[in-house]
């Protein structure tokens, strides 16, 4: 993916990519030493059928590697576990 302004991807959806839509980016976390990127934190759209993790508060973190382009919306690759 190309270089973004982490706060420029909030209010963005994300799909996967197989075409479920997941919701849109509430918040993105990133490591304070080396300024990577960790989890991308997504307000969902309806239930979590993407296999990604989700908070006592009902968001789902997306890891950061997850993510593989920024088109019309955040397309990631559907958890694997």
């Amino acid at each position: 993916m190309e270089q973004v302004l982490a706060s420029s991807l909030s209010g963005y959806s994300v799909m996967t990519t197989t075409g479920a839509e997941l919701g849109v980016v509430n918040n993105v976390t990133a490591d304070l030493q080396t300024g990577e990127l960790e989890y991308f934190r997504i307000d969902l759209n309806g239930n979590n059928t993407s296999g990604f993790r989700e908070t006592d508060d009902g968001h789902v973190l997306v890891p950061a590697g997850a993510v593989s382009e920024k088109s019309d919306y955040l397309l990631v690759e559907p958890a694997t576990d």
